[in-house]
C-alpha cells in the first residue's frame, strides 16, 4: 500500500501543463493535487497513473480512480474516460519524472547516497545514517525495515518505495532540515524505474549474489540492472564505493568510470578503505579502521566476515562525504547493526540464539562460515525458502547450509500460494547423499521448529534461525499472520527457563 498522498503534499495545485510537456489543448489547465498509483488512496485532484504490472494492469482500475476524483489518468493507451486522458508508452517512467516536478526536485537539496548489491544493503545504509548523525550531520534513511529521519520513523512497505511516495519522503526530509540521505536500492527499483530521474550524490556497491531471478529470469539482466545504476553516477562530484572482494567488482568500478571510485575490502590492505582486524568473536570484532593509508582504534559490536566489508564500505562512503576518520571509527562503536541481522536474542541461555534474513545461498554461506569458526559446540540452523519465488535456489539453499551446520531445522519460510511440502521437497534435492538421514530434523510448522531448535542447544552451542529475519508475518496460503522469528524464540527460551538480561546485547547485520 503506497504511503498516504496527505502526508506532504504540497498545499497548492499545479497545472497539468507544468507537469507534462506537449500536452492537447485544453488539458494544461487541469489542476493536479497529488499523484496516486493505487485508485484505493486516490484523492480529489490527483493525476492517477494506471501503471502494467506483472499480473494486473492499472488501467482495470482507472475507472475507480475516476470515481474517487482523478483530475487525470496516465496510461498506456486511451480509455475513453471522462476526464483527460494522457497516453504514454512508459507510464512508470513519466510517473517519476512528474514527482519530481510536482514535489520540487527534493533529491536536488539533500546528498542521496544509493547502496546497492545482494546482501549488505540495509547494515550499511543503516550504519552511515549513524555514522552521519555522529558527525552532527542531520541524516535520513530509507531501507527494507524502515524510513527513518530525526524523529519520524515509518515501516517500511517495500525496500525502495515508488517514486512518488520517495518524494513524498525526500521532500519531508528536505523540509525537516536533513541533509544526507541512505537510500537501499533494490534491483527492482532500478528495472522499475523507481529511483529515474533521481540525483545520487554517490553509490555503494556491496556484492553480487544469485536472487530475484524469478523477477530478472537470468542472473546476466540482475547484474546490468544493478551497473545500470552506477553508469548514472555522472555529476562532477559523484562518487562509488565498490566492495573489492567480489568478482565482479571490476565490472561496477568500469560502469562508475564517471565518478570518483573508492574501493574498499573487509580486509585486503590493497584497498583504499578495509579492517585491520585483531581479535574476533561472536561478541563483536576490534582492531583498526584504515583509510588511505591512515588508522584509528575500532571496536564494533558487529562479527563476521561479511560484517567486516559493510563496515569498511560505511566507512568508505562517510569518508566521500567528509566524515572525519577518527569519527567514523568512533561511531561504530555505537552501531549494533539493525533488527534481524544477526541479531541476539536477549537470554540468559548458555548459548546464543540469532535471528538472520538471509534468505540467498550465498547469504547463508556468507553468515554461517563466518560463525563456524566463533562456535565452541555446535551449530544449529534452522531454515526454510520462500513461495512463489526462484525455486532454483532451493536446492542450492540446502548445500549451503550442509557445509557448516552440525544440525539442520529444515521449516516454512513464506509458502505464500505454494504447499510447504512442496518446497520442502525442492530443499531436499540440494542436500549430499546420507545429509537428510543424519543431519536434518524437518516440520513445516516454522513455530514449532524453532521451539525444537531451542530446546535441542545446549551450552557452547550456537542457534542461528535464518530467512525471516525482521519480519512481523507468515504469508501462508495467500494470508498473513502475525508472526516474529524473534518472538518465537524469546518464547521458546522462556518456556525453558531463560529470562533476558538486564541489558540485552546487540546485533548484527548484513
Amino acid at each position: 500500500m503506497p504511503v498516504d498522498a496527505t502526508m506532504n503534499s504540497p498545499a497548492h495545485t499545479r497545472a497539468l501543463s507544468g507537469l507534462l510537456p506537449d500536452l492537447p489543448g485544453g488539458y494544461g489547465e487541469v489542476r493536479v493535487s497529488g499523484i496516486a498509483y493505487d485508485s484505493r488512496v486516490v484523492k480529489p485532484g490527483d493525476l492517477f497513473f494506471a501503471l502494467p504490472g506483472a499480473k494486473t494492469d492499472g488501467a482495470q482500475f482507472a475507472r475507480d480512480a475516476v470515481a474517487n476524483g482523478a483530475s487525470a489518468v496516465v496510461a498506456t493507451a486511451d480509455l475513453g474516460l471522462p476526464v483527460p486522458c494522457i497516453v504514454a508508452d512508459n507510464p512508470r517512467r513519466l510517473m517519476a519524472e512528474v514527482s519530481h516536478r510536482f514535489f520540487g526536485h527534493p533529491d536536488r537539496a539533500l546528498d542521496v547516497i544509493g547502496v546497492v548489491g545482494t546482501n549488505g544493503k540495509s547494515t550499511v545504509a543503516a550504519g552511515l545514517q549513524t555514522v552521519w548523525e555522529s558527525a552532527g550531520v542531520a541524516a535520513g534513511l530509507l531501507g527494507t525495515v524502515t524510513y527513518r529521519w530525526g524523529a519520524e520513523s515509518h515501516p517500511a512497505e517495500r525496500t525502495t518505495p515508488e517514486a512518488p511516495d520517495l518524494d513524498r519522503f525526500l521532500s519531508r526530509m528536505r523540509a525537516d532540515g536533513v541533509r544526507t540521505v541512505a537510500m537501499e536500492v533494490s534491483s527492482h527499483a532500478i528495472a522499475l524505474d523507481r529511483v529515474w530521474g533521481l540525483h545520487f550524490r554517490g553509490g555503494v556497491f556491496t556484492n553480487l549474489t544469485r536472487d530475484h531471478l524469478d523477477f530478472h529470469k537470468t542472473f546476466a539482466d540482475y547484474r546490468d540492472t544493478k551497473k545500470r545504476f552506477f553508469e548514472r553516477l555522472t555529476a562532477p562530484t559523484s562518487f562509488a564505493a565498490i566492495n573489492l572482494d567480489d568478482p565482479v567488482s571490476g565490472e561496477f568500478a568500469l560502469a562508475a568510470a564517471a565518478a570518483r571510485v573508492i574501493r574498499y575490502a573487509g580486509t585486503r590492505d590493497d584497498a583504499d578503505v578495509h579492517l585491520d582486524v585483531q581479535a574476533h568473536d561472536l561478541t563483536g570484532t576490534r582492531g583498526r579502521l584504515v583509510i588511505d593509508g591512515e588508522s584509528w582504534p575500532l571496536a564494533s559490536p558487529l562479527w563476521g566476515r561479511f560484517n567486516h566489508a559493510n563496515l569498511a564500505a560505511i566507512a568508505a562512503a562517510a569518508h566521500a562525504t567528509g566524515v572525519p576518520g577518527a569519527t567514523i571509527a568512533a561511531a561504530m562503536a555505537t552501531f549494533h547493526g539493525i533488527s534481524g541481522r544477526t541479531e541476539r536474542v536477549p537470554s540468559s541461555a548458555p548459548f546464543p540464539v540469532f535471528v538472520d534474513y538471509a534468505h540467498t545461498p550465498d547469504a547463508l554461506d556468507a553468515v554461517l562460515s563466518s560463525a563456524r569458526p566463533l562456535v565452541r559446540g555446535r551449530l544449529l540452523v534452522l531454515f526454510g525458502c520462500g513461495g512463489d519465488r526462484d525455486r532454483g535456489k532451493r536446492p542450492e539453499m540446502a548445500h549451503a547450509v550442509e557445509q557448516w551446520a552440525d544440525r539442520i531445522y529444515l521449516t516454512s519460510d513464506n509458502p505464500r500460494s505454494e504447499d510447504p511440502e512442496a518446497i520442502i521437497s525442492d530443499v531436499k534435492k540440494g542436500f549430499a547423499p546420507g545429509i537428510w538421514e543424519s543431519h536434518v530434523w524437518c516440520d513445516p510448522d516454522r513455530a514449532r521448529a524453532i521451539a525444537r531448535v531451542v530446546a535441542d542447544a545446549k551450552a557452547g552451542d550456537a542457534v542461528f534461525l535464518c530467512g525471516k529475519g525482521h519480519e512481523q508475518e507468515q504469508e501462508i496460503a495467500g494470508v498473513r499472520h502475525r508472526f516474529s522469528d524473534r518472538d518465537q524464540a524469546a518464547e521458546a527460551l522462556a518456556a525453558a527457563g531463560y529470562t533476558p538480561p538486564v541489558s540485552p546485547p546487540g546485533g548484527g547485520g548484513r
